[in-house]
């Protein structure tokens, strides 16, 4: 663990007999100047968060396959945000909830007036994700608590297992709602009036509907925290290449993301010849292309995800297509010179072709950004010491996280944990038992 690299997690004895592991050293008559490795040390059962993680999988598990669907604020997240619920609070924790959904199990801590350090994660999945992605987190972070109880330490200032709301955009676009809110980066009536992708409800309609719309300020300043860490399957294929167990991740890349409108005019396709066309669809697969040449000129990521023809018919030309950019990139610079290329791009195609108009709506900016140095090293330093500087790397995240919103407002870091052939976002997401064991006791 990293408790004695940080002032706030000095360790302290716990005082209620019952709590104290008999079959472990004595922690009688320590205080706070003995050295954290004279007194308990919390041991993480990693047998217990994998049956933690297998339990909670009932909750939207795909029959026949070692997949979920567990859309955020569905019936299935409702249950198993009541088990983190039922679950924490048995081991002493306050549970607290604020106005997005956002989940706080904070254990007490020596000092009772200072915020607490918190684990966080999210528990929503894509509609065929995997067991892993964002779970682990969660979990870890409340497996973590039972050690520290079990053990019968108090560390000085509280610590905290956290649920993020929404992280992945798969209900609600564009995710990170939560998080985005609470560290005050999307005000609470955007969030609200975000709407599911197949349904059309508000997310502040869905809250409501499973009792999710806590009385707490989603607000970083009303609800503060000291510190986040998240730990979290890596999603690539680094650390498997590499053959190394722990990933101290230093920055995260930027998210852009736009809705692009391509209009047209809709007429019949037997009767109107090629040139004389507006296609709406001929535009978009133009921006597709564009995209991928974007991307390529830039060492970007950018992906078009999503395309919505209106009305389409197989003998119709479309008048109305809708799709949506993902643009990812380490430098802030390098997504303001992508988007502006997009939009002269948009703006050159409706002078070449008459009955072209474009919109361009950008919905989701995460920014690149650094994570704190000091949260980084403490990991960087607990992970060598036990594994070995050979086993430890530093890392960029090129996947969007929670941990980006918090880092905005408080020191974060995260740490990552090899992905079998580096998938994620699939049923075949898999990472092992070892590789939790490692990255939750020396990291957490």
């Amino acid at each position: 663990m990293i408790a004695k690299e940080l002032p706030g997690l000095q360790v302290y004895e716990h005082n209620s007999p019952d709590l104290i592991d008999k079959s472990r050293p004595s922690t009688q008559g320590a205080t706070r100047d003995e050295p954290f490795d004279s007194l308990t040390v919390p041991r993480i059962d990693y047998q217990r968060l994998w049956d933690d993680i297998h339990f909670t999988s009932q909750w939207g598990v795909i029959e026949g396959s070692e997949g979920m669907n567990r859309l955020a604020l569905s019936k299935d997240d409702k249950s198993v945000r009541d088990w983190f619920i039922q679950e924490t609070r048995g081991l002493g924790c306050t549970i607290s909830m604020d106005a997005m959904g956002n989940l706080f199990a904070v254990y007490p801590g020596e000092s009772s007036d200072m915020p607490p350090i918190a684990m966080g994660s999210h528990l929503d999945t894509q509609p065929a994700g995997g067991k892993y992605d964002g779970i682990l987190g969660v979990l870890a972070g409340v497996e973590a608590i039972r050690a520290v109880r079990e053990a019968g330490v108090r560390t000085w200032c509280p610590i905290a297992a956290v649920v993020w709301t929404n992280e992945e955009g798969a209900a609600f676009f564009p995710g990170c709602s939560g998080s985005s809110v609470w560290a005050g980066w999307v005000p609470l009536a955007d969030a609200y009036g975000q709407k599911h992708c197949i349904t059309g409800q508000s997310l502040g309609t869905a809250l409501d509907e499973i009792d999710a719309k806590g009385a707490v300020a989603a607000s970083n300043r009303m609800n503060p925290l000291q510190a986040h860490f998240e730990l979290h399957i890596e999603q690539g294929k680094i650390l498997e290449m590499n053959q190394q167990s722990i990933g101290v991740v230093r920055r995260i890349q930027g998210i852009r993301r736009y809705i692009i409108s391509c209009y047209g005019r809709q007429e019949h396709a037997g009767t109107v010849r090629i040139p004389d066309r507006a296609d709406a669809l001929i535009a978009a697969a133009k921006i597709v292309l564009k995209v991928e040449e974007l991307a390529k000129a830039f060492d970007a990521c950018a992906t078009v995800g999503v395309l919505k023809i209106e009305s389409p018919s197989p003998n119709t030309i479309p008048s109305h297509v809708e799709l949506t950019v993902d643009a990812r990139h380490i430098e802030e610079a390098t997504l303001d010179v992508l988007e502006k290329r997009i939009e002269d791009y948009l703006e050159s195609l409706s002078e070449i072709k008459e009955g072209w108009s474009f919109s361009n709506r950008r919905v989701w900016h995460s920014p690149a950004l650094p994570f704190d140095v000091d949260v980084a090293e403490c990991i960087q330093s607990a992970a060598a010491a036990e594994c070995g500087e050979d086993q430890v790397r530093d890392m960029i995240s090129f996947a969007g996280h929670d941990s980006a919103m918090t880092a905005l407002q408080i020191p974060t870091a995260m740490i990552m944990v090899p992905s079998r052939a580096g998938i994620s976002h699939s049923p075949l997401e898999y990472t092992s038992r070892e590789h939790w064991y490692v990255n939750i006791y020396h990291g957490e």
